[in-house]
């Protein structure tokens, strides 16, 4: 990543001091030094870190990568999580595509980007702006972390990214390292910046800002403000999105080959009915149940009448965003100065997905859970009269004779509502300011503050009203040959029947009773709300400088302070989703704070021409989990002028946040792999066999299918898990290590090779739905529990699991190892060349379910890589071109490909070009066009875990294809 120079006259210990501590000891470089000492030496203000030679990496005793203006324009990001996202060491943790899902807790987080460390999570990555924390813009009921979009790439001059355990200098979350975000100092003038880009079918942006700076005498003050703006791309506009796929074994070997549409789900506008064999529409019509397959183009062979839901889901989600940030630094005396800083993000996001599904039976009746469905198919005016009716009546009459319609199968979509969608507003204000006073004796003492807010709220279309949707489905004869809402209080307030079953040859529908009339979607129909509100503030008071007291020739460095923090969160459904009263998932309301008072200091000791030490410790007292201590050793060892050794170990801590401990109950869709009772038979042997044969829904259907309980598709979608917090959670801890060296042998070349081994211990994590569900099930027959203690509830006529609760623990010990690669070369003052590269050996997890192997898997290849090259071709014209790939990776890392065939299971190599050219045409006026993913690269399927609407990962995979963007820049 390139460089953005600057020259300081300063002694070269307070450089070094400034560059091996924290950003507060940093800010003593700044102070002045004794005249007698000072020297012009090139520097760059860093994270943690001197910047020599053009590479802010070369004198750390940690890793950093540099991100600059340069290859953050150079992609034509709207987002500097988009640029993050090309750093090897930086995974997305939420982008568009991965948080696009509009039902359940998750709609909170509709247009979020959060960004992960070393794959360890946002939670673990402390993402900060000048060196200060930032609030967190994630939902609090779903957990914690910076939203990368409220910072609009305009004030952005670089980022730094430090990895390794900093909490010894940061604090809680940097366990994996820190994102430090740099805005603008010093600017100058008007810069004007326009830019759109395209690209097939959808996905385009648009994005404006306006930037204007003055120096003045002790100063300078800058304000920017900006408009962004991504459409939506569907999934149904790609043609690896644009079906729902089940995976089939067509060869008979036990291994799934081929990729096919998923039998399910059955909603359909039509409305479907099943009993045993008999599959009809409501109107009588058969049901097409084919399983069509999809060629190698993903077009179907064949038809079938089973729901494509991806027809109306989104890979991309749309947002606009408005900000406005401004700085100011000035003089306030010889001695002292005063930092300011504002910013202000105004995001508006949405999504629609398709039109709800409503299941009369376990929906509005909950016969699943022991409710009593009234309606008899022989009986009711819904069915007698109609070709459904009688098909139905004379199955039921074959079988057991037992003609209730909760033996039925009922689903269809209200499509009369329209699709679902969400409409999320997310405004974050945050304020912070320092100030500094110089000592005669060169120290400075430096205080600032910091405070920011997130307040969110979003509306949910397209929901229902279940107990009004029930009594209007519950129905009696009026007298005068029509029908009428049973309940005649129903009927005062606005009560109008309504057919689920678009049985329009019924009684009910020769009436006129055929579907949802505008009277009774006004009688039913409700807009779902959600309101939050995430605080932050933080004090910090440092003391720093240089001691009178010297091991080597130079006087050690030191810091030492003290920092305030609170954290708190709110958020409220409406009553609707509180009571589960709607027919989406319930979701809970969640409040909760905490605060944290932390001592910390920093030593910097030359011990000799070629060795540096850097230590630092930090005593933190928690309002939830008490006292906690984290330290650093680094080790900087410049063994001459082109060789540099260095080393760091630390502890790093992290506190359970607000989520972990307080929330109250997320409430989403599980996978479809979390029944470990699918696919089970009345004749098996094994624990899981034995113990689901054992639950009486289970057992009668195994009976009545063969003897086996195998879950249709909709069943497979329906579980609903929710997640709640725990009080009782502790701190996880860290253990950090980095071992490297830094070759310079040129002054325009620079070679860092970095190895690093990070374990966590006591980590918090919630165990997933399927492991919860197998561990349950796989057990001693006479120690098993059906409820799972409790945290299962399943339906009590068909035995698919309807509801799931999990509770975060302190149960995982995740480990990670690898190796880092960064070289900077410029063989010319027109050409600069960059490289980076992980190479991951080693990613496990060990929870109470086992230990679980990461590496190699889509998220964690075994090598990911940037190259990119600036070159100017003639003084006023520049060519940007830059490469990232990832190695092949696997869904299952197991022997059996997790029963897929090793092309199922494989996602090949991929390599992503992106090439900007700019031509500056006056003083005044630069143009520049450019392309994202020019080799137009589509990701693979994904059979394990793909994101909704996608089928594959787009955290790791671009999922837009190839795009074009151009635009103009003014300065004056």
């Amino acid at each position: 990543m390139n460089t953005n120079k600057k020259t300081f006259r300063r002694t070269a210990l307070s450089v070094c001091i400034a560059a091996l501590l924290s950003p507060t000891v940093m800010a003593a470089e700044e102070a002045k030094a004794e005249e007698t000492a000072k020297e012009d030496v090139e520097r760059i203000i860093v994270t943690g870190s001197n910047i020599y030679k053009g590479s802010a990496n070369t004198t750390s005793s940690a890793p950093i990568t540099e991100i600059g203006r340069e290859a953050i324009e150079g992609i034509g990001a709207i987002s500097i999580g988009d640029a993050l996202s090309k750093v090897p060491s930086v995974t997305s943790a939420m982008n568009g595509s991965s948080g696009n899902v509009s039902v359940g807790g998750g709609a909170g987080d509709i247009g979020v980007a959060t960004a992960a460390l070393r794959n360890l999570g946002a939670e673990r990555t402390l993402v900060l702006v000048n060196g200060r924390r930032y609030v967190s813009g994630v939902s609090a009921n779903n957990g914690y972390g910076v939203d990368l979009n409220s910072i609009p790439t305009a004030i952005i001059e670089r980022v730094d990214v430090l990895t390794g355990g900093q909490s010894a200098i940061y604090g809680s979350d940097a366990i994996a390292g820190v994102i430090n975000i740099i805005t603008k100092k010093e600017f100058e003038g008007f810069e004007v910046n326009a830019m759109g880009s395209t690209a097939d079918k959808g996905a385009e942006k648009t994005n404006f800002d306006l930037t204007y700076g003055k120096n003045f005498d002790s100063g300078n003050a800058w304000i920017s403000t900006g408009f962004t703006k991504q459409n939506v791309l569907m999934s149904r506009d790609r043609d690896f999105a644009a079906n729902e796929l089940r995976f089939l074994d067509t060869t008979g070997d036990g291994l799934s080959d081929s990729m096919a549409v998923r039998n399910g789900p059955n909603h359909v506008d039509g409305a479907f009915l099943g009993y045993g064999d008999v599959n009809i529409f409501g109107n009588g019509d058969v049901f097409n149940t084919n399983q069509p397959l999809l060629d190698s183009n993903y077009n179907r062979i064949g038809t079938t009448d089973y729901d494509n839901q991806h027809a109306g889901r989104t890979i991309v989600t749309p947002y606009e965003r408005f900000t406005i940030a401004s700085g100011m630094t000035f003089d306030i005396s010889d001695k002292s100065m005063a930092e300011f800083e504002l910013n202000y993000a105004s995001t508006t996001a949405s999504t629609a997905i398709e039109e709800a599904p409503i299941d009369v039976n376990g929906n509005l009746f909950r016969t699943g859970a022991g409710g009593t469905n009234p309606i008899d198919v022989a009986t009711s005016p819904y069915f007698v009269g109609s070709s459904a009716g009688s098909q139905l009546v004379a199955a039921m009459m074959a079988n057991d004779g037992d003609t209730n319609l909760s033996n039925v199968r009922t689903n269809r979509r209200l499509w009369e509502f329209g699709e679902r969608g969400v409409n999320n507003s997310r405004d974050t204000f945050r304020v912070a300011g320092s100030y500094s006073y110089y000592f005669d004796n060169d120290m400075e003492w430096k205080t600032s503050g910091t405070y920011g807010v997130t307040n969110s709220s979003y509306v949910m279309t397209g929901e229902t009203f279940l107990p009004n949707m029930r009594e209007a489905v519950t129905i009696e004869a009026d007298g005068n040959g029509g029908y009428q809402c049973a309940n005649e209080l129903a009927r005062i307030e606005g009560c109008v029947p309504v057919n689920p079953f678009s049985t329009e040859d019924s009684l009910a529908g020769q009436a006129g009773i055929v579907g949802f009339s505008q009277a009774a979607m006004d009688y039913i129909q409700i807009d779902a709300s959600q309101i939050g509100k995430v605080e932050q503030i933080v004090l910090t008071s440092v003391l720093s400088g240089e001691l009178d007291f010297a091991i080597g020739q130079d006087n050690m460095g030191f810091a030492a302070g003290v920092e305030y923090r609170k954290e708190e969160a709110q958020e409220t459904p409406d009553s609707f989703r509180q009571m589960g009263l709607a027919r989406g998932p319930s979701v809970q309301k969640i409040k909760g704070e905490f605060d944290v008072v932390e001592v910390f200091g920093e030593l910097y000791v030359p011990v000799a021409d070629w060795l540096n030490v850097s230590l630092a410790g930090r005593v933190a007292n928690y309002s939830t989990v008490g006292t906690t201590f984290t330290y650093r050793l680094g080790l900087d060892a410049p063994i001459n002028d082109w060789v540099r050794l260095r080393a760091s170990q630390s502890s790093s801590v992290r506190a359970p946040n607000i989520s972990d401990l307080f929330k109250s109950g997320a409430t989403s869709t599980g996978s479809t792999t979390t029944d470990a009772c699918n696919n089970t038979s009345n004749t098996g042997t094994s624990n899981i066999d034995i113990n689901c044969a054992s639950i009486p829904a289970i057992a009668d259907r195994m009976a009545a299918n063969g003897g086996d309980f195998i879950l249709e598709g909709s069943e497979l979608n329906n579980t609903q898990v929710t997640q709640t917090g725990s009080e009782d959670l502790q701190e996880e801890t860290a253990n950090s290590m980095t071992l490297g060296m830094v070759f310079t042998p040129l002054d325009n070349l620079s070679i860092s090779l970095d190895y690093y081994d990070i374990e966590i211990e006591d980590g918090i994590a919630v165990v997933s739905a399927p492991t919860f569900v197998e561990r349950c099930h796989d057990v001693d027959p006479s120690a098993f529990d059906a409820t799972c203690g409790g945290n299962l509830t399943r339906d009590v006529n068909n035995g698919p699991i309807l509801f799931l609760t999990s509770t975060p623990i302190n149960a995982d010990t995740i480990s990670t190892n690898g190796i880092d690669v960064e070289i900077a070369y410029s063989p010319m003052d027109e050409l600069s060349l960059n490289f980076n590269a992980n190479f991951l050996g080693d990613f496990t997890q060990e929870t109470v379910g086992g230990v679980e192997e990461f590496a190699g898997r889509p998220q964690y290849p075994d090598m990911n890589l940037t190259f990119n090259a600036s070159y100017d071709i003639v003084e006023n014209f520049n060519v940007f071109a830059q490469l990232t790939y990832r190695s092949e990776t696997e869904a299952y890392l197991d022997a059996d490909n997790g029963g897929f065939t090793e092309d199922l299971n494989t996602m090949d190599a991929v390599t992503y070009i992106d090439v900007r050219a700019s031509y500056q045409i006056n003083d005044t006026l630069n143009v520049y066009v450019g392309s994202n993913n020019l080799l137009d690269q589509q990701p693979d399927i994904l059979v394990r875990g793909a994101a909704i609407g996608t089928n594959t990962e787009p955290r790791a995979y671009d999922v837009i294809g190839r795009t074009f963007f151009a635009g103009v820049k003014l300065t004056f």
